[in-house]
């Protein structure tokens, strides 16, 4: 991508930006990052321009108060080729490439030294009081920086700003420890040969590698090309501390004024070291404002899957610990939403729309997990999958409680939202979890026969009509009161394709299980009457049970249908089963 130079009339107001391609930026004294404020000729929003290849096409707002010149005239609409410029006011604006590389082998230096920043730390400032101001301002510049690019082109105005005898400045990096491994982050020039600028990598490798700021004089006797061209008697280089800029370095190059001398204590080199010290300062603050900002992305993405419990403790260096897989005890849950099948056909010619729906249903159940301390585990399309028990140990009833509370709270939501519903499967016991994974890929996730059963557990909602259901080892550690919620047992169930069968209850609100607690009760004698093999009792029950067409007791008539098949198939052969199990409801689908 080329870059767009903005020159205003006083060498301090210009910058030099990457333009994207394909996108149509606004430019005028009020816009957002293409400002140009030292210019009153130029009107709020004055012109858009938009990159394609290497061309731009400039068009000028009809509102806009002041004509554009491009090529000597006035022009409301042309096409710019790089090396051109047009101008507003009293400002140019040139698109330039933006390829930049070091120069491998300059000329031989007269003169090199190299300092840790205490060496300059003593060193008085010239022009103090303005270079205090200036570096008030440099937190503002970094943190507010929307991406890299709009970072880099703002730290090198404000490195401009305060380094006047700079004639050249580069943000380079240093990729690899061989040749030609210099990468020209950004640089902009602004001697007085605006044709030629070409950092050295011979003193970009020497600071980088040895992490010291090094200088570099050549003699102004003897002038080589490679200084000649540039307008440079001068370079230094300062390595830029820390993991979040690794092989980072500020690149300064300039030329001393009138015939001032470089030998050792002269006042040229005496002011090229206070330069040296500003920019230290420059990158020691880049540094430190981008390790945090890199902090706060990873607390950010933390933050979708862990409570702010567990990711304090992430972020207190102890995350490999802490996410090791390990066996633990855990209660696990999976929610799917109900009739995504259904919207998802009729979404099919608005497909953003579904997703958008879709994400903000998962985005309620995702906040529910974690506001209960959970831990996402992992999202298969329109369900999602929570656990609780891990990194930090709980009691069995603390993590238990915690995944039902959730539940609710889910089913909640989703009414108040009136989106999608949901059903939920919650199952408790010995699990590993952890970083799990390949070696190539890995992620956080709970591995054991409990999840299978968690998912299972959901499934069975839809043959059940419940919206929540729990196995035996959740339902003992909630109690048969859990708050705003009945614990509801529903029978031993065999589920399809497992040959153990599990004990299954559901949850029901505790105000609608009021109205229906008769019902409840003779559910419950009926379940009892099963377990004796006393089936026409069981049988007569829930036909009184079933006859109040009560939604909540959809349940009932699963094991009344089960109880009237084991009465009208003595031999149960034809039906598959080949031993008498009244007592064991078997699902024939998953």
């Amino acid at each position: 991508m080329p870059y767009l130079i903005a020159q205003g009339s006083q060498p301090q107001h210009r910058w030099r930006r990457l333009v994207p391609e394909r996108t149509v930026i606004n430019i005028g004294r009020s816009t957002s990052r293409w400002k140009v404020p030292w210019d009153s000729q130029i009107s709020r929003n004055h012109i858009t321009l938009q990159l394609d290849g290497e061309v731009a096409r400039v068009q000028r707002y009809s509102e806009a108060s002041n004509p554009v010149f491009y090529q000597g005239q006035e022009a409301d609409e042309f096409t710019l080729d790089l090396n051109q410029h047009f101008v507003i006011g009293e400002t140019s604006f040139t698109l330039a490439p933006s390829h930049l590389a070091a120069t491998i082998a300059p000329a031989p230096p007269a003169a090199e030294q190299t300092f840790l920043f205490s060496d300059l730390h003593n060193m008085p400032f010239e022009q103090t009081a303005q270079r205090i101001e200036l570096l008030s301002t440099l937190p503002q510049i970094i943190s507010s920086a929307t991406d890299d690019d709009e970072l880099l082109s703002n730290l090198c105005d404000w490195l401009f700003q305060g380094i006047q005898r700079a004639s050249g400045i580069a943000i380079v990096r240093q990729t690899t420890q061989d040749l030609d491994s210099i990468e020209v982050m950004h640089w902009d020039y602004r001697g007085k040969r605006d044709t030629y600028f070409s950092p050295s990598q011979n003193l970009i490798d020497k600071a980088i590698g040895s992490q010291l700021s090094t200088i570099h004089f050549w003699n102004q006797d003897t002038q080589s090309e490679y200084t000649e061209l540039q307008g440079i008697d001068w370079a230094f280089c300062i390595p830029v501390q820390g993991t979040a800029c690794h092989g980072w370095g500020l690149y300064i190059a300039g030329q001393t004024e009138g015939q001032s001398k470089l030998g050792n204590g002269s006042l040229t080199q005496l002011q090229v070291k206070q330069d040296m010290k500003y920019a230290e300062l420059a990158a020691t603050t880049l540094s430190q404002l981008r390790t945090l900002k890199n902090l706060e992305r990873s607390q950010a993405h933390f933050r979708q899957y862990f409570p702010d419990v567990v990711v304090d403790s992430l972020m207190s260096g102890a995350s490999e610990q802490i996410l090791s897989p390990r066996e633990v005890d855990l209660s696990v849950m999976f929610c799917d939403l109900t009739g995504f099948t259904h919207v998802s056909e009729g979404s099919a010619e608005d497909l953003m729309k579904l997703l958008s729906m879709t994400s903000e249903s998962l985005s309620l159940i995702t906040q529910q997990i974690l506001a209960h301390d959970g831990v996402i585990g992992d999202f298969h399309g329109d369900a999602a999958m929570g656990f609780w028990g891990w990194p930090f140990p709980h009691t069995p009833k603390e993590h238990a409680i915690q995944a039902c509370t959730a539940a609710r709270d889910i089913l909640s939501d989703l009414v108040k939202h009136e989106s999608f519903s949901a059903t939920l499967g919650i199952a408790s016991g010995r699990s590993v979890a952890g970083e799990i994974g390949s070696n190539d890929q890995v992620k956080v996730s709970v591995l054991g026969p409990v999840v299978n059963l968690a998912a299972r557990l959901e499934s069975m909602n839809r043959q059940f009509g419940t919206s929540i259901l729990i196995d035996a080892s959740t339902a003992k550690h909630i109690e048969t009161e859990f708050q705003k919620l009945k614990v509801v047992p529903i029978g031993l169930v065999r589920p399809f394709g497992m040959e153990r069968a599990v004990e299954v209850s559901t949850l029901l609100p505790k105000a609608d299980a009021a109205t229906i607690q008769t019902q409840l009760e003779q559910y419950a004698d009926a379940l009892s009457a099963v377990e004796e093999s006393r089936l026409e009792e069981a049988c007569e029950l829930l036909s009184e049970v079933t006859d109040g067409k009560h939604p909540q007791l959809a349940f009932a008539h699963v094991l009344l249908g089960h109880v009237e098949l084991h009465l009208a198939l003595p031999r149960k052969t034809k039906m598959g089963l080949l031993k008498s199990e009244p007592h064991i409801m078997h699902l024939a689908t998953k």
